[in-house]
């Protein structure tokens, strides 16, 4: 790369590039040396093929001669920049130099082709002087500009090519920080409910209840397993269901006929995507500050409905509620956190309210974005569920 970044975009060693050039020039002196033939026939002087190409020929390859001391120039003095003056005069100098060696040479050439005898060629040259001079400083300024124009769609492309790749990289370093952000706070979730169902299993080994605590070590290995071994931050609503049905289990084995749940969850949201344990630690909340502290039977209310094009999911129980201070109250690390993931998610489209049920009971609204098969919008499937809510 550093040697070719020296060379520039064009590398005057290059084979290929040599064999282009002489095929062009080749391709071009045909093409005039047929007009000269042509032109000859029509005007009742028909000229023979050979020696309409040794008129034309030795001028374009004389021209592919000198093409690369034409762009050596063209690098080392470029007409941009504050020294551009500079630059010009030595372009019109080397045009001169050009126009004057290019005519000789390509005049000398054809003319050793073309007459078998001496020729006067001090009078033809002075003649394709006179006629070509200028003609050939402005090849030499085309062939400059056509370089100058290269030169600048390939570093215009050499900078979007960079600016999109530092773009790619500064969104994957944004994703991936946004990623571990997300692993974190779930992974803050995870030891907060498993010191929680530890402590309930050894309340009940306490009370000596040994087939209770088997099955709920089952489950709770069960659920460690699952949350191990999912590595995506959103999953289907159904897997979501699946994972808090064991949880709740296990809460069932602690507070036994104190604690019934309903689940009021459509079957066509069942594959609406959810971020995983979004309503585990908000179950968790209800359990700990509104079931634990009622007395009697408690009963949560698992809910999941359509809003337009957006998912809401709710939970409520129907304890003592939030107290005085319902902005602060359950606002424990469960909580916390999950308002923290559906910001990093979400960013604006979200809302998450925690609040008193009229009814009695404290209840906690989320509200997502309707996504159907992880990512894709349905807005029918969202209009339906709104219509039959």
């Amino acid at each position: 790369m550093a040697e070719r970044s020296e060379r520039g975009w064009l590398d005057l060693r290059s084979w290929k590039l040599w064999l282009s050039v002489l095929a062009g020039c080749t391709a071009i002196g045909l093409v005039e040396g047929t007009q000269v033939h042509v032109g000859f026939s029509v005007s009742g002087r028909p000229a023979e093929w050979g020696r309409a190409f040794a008129s034309t020929m030795p001028s374009w390859y004389v021209f592919a001669a000198l093409l690369p001391p034409i762009v050596l120039l063209s690098r080392r003095f470029p007409l941009e920049g504050t020294r551009w003056r500079r630059s010009a005069v030595v372009h019109f100098v080397a045009a001169m130099l050009f126009a004057s060696v290019h005519l000789v040479a390509s005049s000398y050439i054809s003319n050793i082709l073309l007459y078998d005898g001496p020729v006067d060629f001090a009078a033809n040259l002075s003649r394709l002087l006179g006629f070509y001079f200028v003609v050939d400083m402005l090849f030499y300024g085309a062939a400059v500009g056509v370089y100058h124009a290269i030169e600048y769609a390939h570093r215009l492309r050499e900078r979007e090519r960079s600016a999109a790749q530092l773009a790619l990289k500064a969104s994957r370093l944004e994703a991936g920080l946004a990623r571990a952000n997300l692993e974190s706070l779930r992974m803050q979730i995870n030891p907060h409910f498993l010191f929680n169902t530890l402590n309930a299993i050894s309340v009940l080994a306490l009370k000596g209840e040994k087939h209770t605590v088997v099955r709920t070590l089952a489950l709770l290995s069960d659920l460690l397993r699952i949350s191990l071994e999912q590595g995506e931050q959103l999953v289907p609503l159904r897997d979501e269901i699946s994972f808090l049905e064991r949880y709740l289990e296990i809460e069932q084995t602690r507070f036994k006929d104190r604690l019934s749940v309903r689940f009021l969850v459509p079957d066509e949201l069942l594959d609406a995507e959810v971020p995983s344990l979004v309503l585990q630690p908000l179950v968790e909340n209800a359990i700990r500050h509104g079931i634990a502290r009622k007395p009697g039977a408690g009963r949560i209310d698992i809910q999941a409905a359509a809003r337009g094009a957006r998912l809401e999911l709710v939970v409520q129980d129907n304890g003592p509620g939030l107290g005085d201070d319902p902005e602060g109250a359950g606002m424990g690390i469960g909580m916390a956190n999950t308002r923290a993931r559906l910001e990093q998610l979400y960013g604006v489209h979200q809302e998450i309210e925690l609040e008193n049920a009229p009814e009695g009971g404290a209840r906690v609204r989320v509200l997502l974005p309707l996504r159907i098969s992880v990512g894709e919008l349905v807005e029918e499937s969202a209009l339906r569920g709104a219509r039959s809510a």
